[in-house]
């Protein structure tokens, strides 16, 4: 008869062994149950980057390297909006952010731009610096901005910033008034390409149709995307015990993903290329409305074609002679100005003792709207403001004591443009004209009566 042997070292490593073959099939399961939740991370990533390598925003998209005016919040709060021309420049991954180049004559304190440059060749020895302060140089001199000598142009630390251009991020989209191609801005050439592009909107082709119709496809398929990924990622985070915290990140990358594909508006797709009424919290916190061609939208933006855009300028005299450095524009300039033409002028200026009388005269070729004529203390308001070209308005005023009195006259001009606003700032409320559909029916109804 065999006697059992006791061993608990073998109990124990039996024991260790089978404690071991548990816990790693725990791992398992658990790795098993986490692999959905990897799979979704790699193809949010992978859709994420393929999204961003293509999403720049389809309304600034339009504007892509034209001359545009962007109209902004008041920075340094002077009460005056800020203003900015340049080329509008779209970095892929953008999504609605842009940025707006300077010409070269533009540059704000180029002295110091070209004093910092000099600085560069004499650190590093390298000529490309030198070179390229000359260039910018030659070109200021040639635009009259510059009266030194290169050679005298001394770096000053404690001198205010260069500045080149204005960078506009997706967080800053809330503080944009307008951005607005003026016509007076485009070529011959260009003016063409965008009567061409109208037209083509206003009668698409198949080709234009089908693009549009696969665009307007996923749009209406992205929020039923963003609700299936929700569910799956919480039916996940159910079935695997991860993080609460992990999961809200997944869904939320995959949402942003999936967020990017575009916009479908059912009242602004059936209005495209047609004349639609804005609605738009102004330059001048104003709320006004507009007529245009609606362009395009997209979920920052909506464009409006063949826009009659108010400019405020200002004007003023002493006597009848207008100061030289008038008209010039009611805002802060960064990279531009106008540079109008007179736009009215002031004949049969009397002055009798303390009373004044003359005429306001608009020699503009398009209609303006005088806000207000300032003669010292004295604000006078039109019963009338809306001057037509070469029309004449009459003046007098009582207790003027100032023998030479200066008289400011603030008005608006309009510049036909094709202007993109933020949908923070703008609504389209309507059409600007009946449907075709209405017409046909009214004209068949007509037809009737007359039969």
């Amino acid at each position: 008869m065999y006697k059992t042997i006791f061993d608990p070292t073998m109990i124990l490593q039996e024991a260790q062994q089978e404690t071991q073959a548990t816990i790693n099939e725990l791992i398992m399961s658990y790795i098993n149950s986490l692999m959905p939740i990897f799979i979704l991370i790699i193809l949010g990533v992978i859709l994420g980057l393929i999204v961003d390598r293509i999403s720049q925003d389809r309304v600034i998209k339009l504007f892509k390297d034209n001359w545009v005016v962007l109209f902004y919040e008041d920075i340094d709060k002077n009460g005056l909006n800020e203003a900015y021309l340049g080329k509008i420049r779209i970095p892929p991954r953008s999504e609605g952010a842009f940025e707006i180049d300077y010409s070269i004559k533009a540059i704000e304190n180029p002295i110091k731009l070209i004093a910092y440059l000099k600085r560069a060749y004499r650190t590093t020895g390298k000529k490309k610096y030198l070179d390229r302060a000359k260039d910018i140089y030659e070109r200021l001199v040639k635009e009259g901005r510059i009266d030194i000598e290169f050679d005298k142009i001394k770096y000053d630390p404690f001198s205010e910033p260069t500045e080149a251009s204005k960078k506009i991020y997706k967080s800053n989209i809330k503080d944009i008034y307008a951005i607005v191609r003026f016509e007076d801005f485009l070529t011959e050439k260009e003016l063409l390409e965008k009567r061409k592009e109208l037209e083509k909107i206003f009668h698409p082709g198949h080709l234009r149709r089908f693009r549009r119709s696969v665009s307007n496809f996923l749009s209406l398929v992205k929020d039923k995307l963003k609700a299936a990924f929700g569910v799956l990622t919480s039916t996940i985070a159910k079935m695997a015990p991860i993080s609460p915290d992990i999961s809200k990140e997944v869904q939320k990358y995959g949402e942003a993903a999936i967020g990017k594909v575009g916009s479908y508006e059912a009242l602004l797709e059936n209005s495209i290329g047609k004349l639609v009424k804005v609605q738009v919290n102004d330059v001048d916190r104003v709320v006004r409305y507009y007529n245009g061609v609606l362009r395009e939208y997209s979920q920052n933006f909506i464009a409006v074609y063949n826009v009659d855009f108010p400019i405020d300028e200002e004007a003023v005299f002493i006597e009848d002679k207008l100061l030289e450095e008038f008209p010039r524009e009611r805002l802060d300039f960064h990279g531009w100005e106008l540079n109008e033409p007179q736009h009215i002028k002031i004949i049969n200026y009397n002055k009798d003792s303390d009373k004044l009388s003359f005429d306001i005269k608009n020699i503009h070729r398009d209609h303006i709207f005088i806000e207000k004529v300032i003669i010292g203390d004295k604000e006078i308001t039109l019963e009338d403001p809306n001057f037509t070209p070469g029309e004449i308005e009459h003046i007098e005023v009582d207790g003027v004591e100032d023998k030479e009195p200066r008289i400011r006259i603030l008005y608006k001009i309009i510049k036909v443009a094709d202007v993109i606003w933020p949908n923070s700032k703008a609504k389209v409320v309507g059409a600007g004209e009946p449907s075709e559909s209405l017409v046909e029916s009214l004209l068949r109804k007509i037809e009737r009566i007359k039969d």
